[in-house]
């Protein structure tokens, strides 16, 4: 995303304010040993194509490696809680060495990989045999599709592997489409999950970002909330880690919240909001390089300066 001159310099200095060399020691005096860390994947924990390997330079790194390892190893729980499917991110946490997740918003909430599932169906009854089927069912997708032609679109092919929540793309007013959804569709609201790094040739839209269609009353907070109540997690044990207005609420439910430095590029709008927060730390890493510096800090006492 481009900025002229005067918004760069604006998001430089909101990033070094609300970075850690200005705000880690004072949040830190809030956070007990830490038990449970949330943590978005695409654009935070993960580079770029999804790779946990890959630098915002596409170079090669072990250091996000290195801080889910040291982490794992001292017993805390590194929970992904992603837009993706469970189906996605069973094979993820297994590769990565995690076992439990939250995915597709807040709607599942999985353990030991599988063994348990919890699904939140909000609005829509935690009972709903099938939710994807129940929101198709509506309409709402397909009137989306049409009123926002050429600007909005199933995010194929990751869309063809959803369980929960249809899966969208492009560029929309989410303020506006939510009026119309409440109007005609109550109990569903849109959900903008962040910037995409590709572009559309089927799109007439400056950037790409990624929509969701969820029942309303559900958001990955609140599954975390849920979380920590049922495992006994206090607030003080736990911090979270992501990129988008999806993510910002998790700040309410933690001890500290780390927004990687991209997520306040990618979204200049949350300027405002971020410093409503005293808990809120902008990484001075971007992706999983600003991932691994919020473990280091959180969890593993470090200073957040290891490039390697």
């Amino acid at each position: 995303m481009a900025f002229d001159a005067d918004r760069a310099r604006e998001l430089e200095e909101a990033a070094r304010e609300l970075g850690p060399s200005s705000r880690w020691s004072r949040v830190r005096e809030g956070l007990d040993e830490v038990r449970v860390i949330y943590t978005d994947l695409d654009g935070t924990m993960m580079g770029p194509m999804g790779n946990f390997l890959l630098n915002i330079r596409r170079e090669y790194t072990l250091r996000p490696v290195r801080a889910l390892v040291e982490a794992l190893a001292r017993g805390v729980d590194v929970v992904p809680v992603s837009g993706r499917s469970g189906r996605q991110l069973m094979e993820t946490a297994r590769v990565l060495g995690m076992r439990n997740y939250i995915a597709e918003l807040g709607v599942e909430i999985v353990y030991d990989l599988g063994e348990r599932v919890i699904i939140n169906g909000g609005a829509l009854g935690d009972s709903c045999p099938d939710l994807y089927a129940a929101i198709m069912e509506t309409g709402a997708a397909d009137f989306l599709l049409s009123r926002y032609a050429k600007r909005i679109e199933y995010h194929t092919p990751w869309s063809d592997f959803r369980d929960c929540t249809p899966l969208f793309r492009g560029l929309v007013d989410v303020d506006e489409v939510n009026r119309l959804l409440d109007e005609r569709f109550p109990g569903l609201v849109l959900v903008d999950n962040g910037v995409l790094p590709r572009t559309s040739p089927t799109l007439e839209v400056d950037e790409l970002r990624a929509y969701h269609l969820m029942p309303k009353g559900v958001t990955k907070e609140r599954a975390a909330a849920q979380d920590m109540r049922l495992r006994e997690f206090q607030s003080t044990q736990a911090i979270a880690v992501g990129d988008s207005a999806a993510d910002l609420p998790f700040a309410r439910e933690v001890g500290a919240f780390f927004l990687v430095r991209n997520g306040l590029y990618g979204n200049p709008q949350l300027l405002e909001e971020l410093t409503a927060y005293d808990n809120v730390i902008v990484t001075e890493g971007f992706l999983n390089e600003g991932w691994a510096e919020a473990v280091e800090l959180a969890v593993l006492g470090g200073s957040g300066a290891d490039t390697g």
